[in-house]
């Protein structure tokens, strides 16, 4: 392979000079120059790769905060569009690049898995809390002044509420 590069004269000469100062010669130096260039172009092309996978992934994220933000419809953003009512300008579409740097976004879905797990949570503090009432009765009862009631006092309970309640339909029959 033969390469000519044209310089002109000057040029030359400080080349030349520049080459014996080094102490590379001018073959070696274009040599050198071809290898820097390609090198740099293709350290380049491979930060316009991550550049633009960079550029896909944050496109996909602001799509999805689009998508799921809820403060959005899709297509209208409630915050921008509420924000000032009063104007008579038309509400701009919701723009994705500014649904990834926005401050106020939150997660539909997220809200979702708060509640069903506020639910089960309450349910298992519920049981967990009842489970706990049982053993501090079964430990420390005697202490507390608990007696739990027998049948019999159950009984007796059930027939002076009866018999409270006989006096009133009485006293409506004989008034």
């Amino acid at each position: 392979m033969k390469i000519t590069v044209e310089i002109p004269p000057d040029m030359e000469k400080l080349l030349v000079k520049k080459c014996e100062e080094s102490g590379v010669s001018p073959s070696e130096f274009v040599y050198l120059l071809l290898e820097w260039y390609f090198f740099k172009r293709g350290k380049k092309a491979e930060t316009t790769g991550e550049l633009n996978e960079f550029l896909r992934v944050a496109k996909e994220v602001a799509d999805e905060r689009v998508r799921f933000c809820k403060f959005s419809d899709g297509a209208y953003c409630a915050i921008e569009t509420f924000e000032d009512v009063f104007s008579d300008k038309e509400p701009t579409p919701i723009s994705p690049y500014r649904c990834l740097f926005c401050l106020y976004y939150v997660d539909k879905r997220k809200d979702k898995r708060r509640t069903e797990f506020r639910e089960l949570t309450e349910a298992k503090m519920y049981d967990l809390a009842k489970i706990a009432a049982k053993f501090v009765v079964e430990l420390y009862g005697d202490r507390l002044g608990y007696r739990p009631k027998t049948k019999s006092e159950e009984i007796v309970e059930k027939q002076e509420k009866k018999d409270e309640k006989l006096p009133k339909v009485k006293k409506l029959l004989d008034w």
